[in-house]
């Protein structure tokens, strides 16, 4: 049924992007995707794909390196990705 609504969502944010988002992103990219100086980057311009590659792969930059997120199943990655998406605009 998650996947389902997902779908009917349009790939777009929803509960449980924001759930895995708050829960694995935000103590460094901030509530709100806009980075928190010196620790890690304004998320809020980067793309589905890069996110999911991001996540995926890790990324190494001027701030420093994150780590790939093994943690989360391939699902999560998307609604992560779809959340990105819906707060930035």
């Amino acid at each position: 049924d998650a996947v389902a609504d997902y779908v009917a969502n349009g790939f777009k944010g929803n509960e449980k992007g924001a759930s895995v988002f708050a829960g694995t992103c935000s103590a460094c990219h901030g509530n709100d995707g806009k980075g928190i100086d010196m620790v890690a980057p304004n998320i809020r311009s980067y793309d589905s794909e890069l996110v999911v590659n991001v996540i995926e792969n890790g990324k190494k930059g001027a701030i420093g390196t994150m780590p790939k997120m093994t943690v989360l199943n391939k699902k999560q990655e998307q609604a992560v990705a779809a959340y990105v998406q819906s707060i930035s605009k």
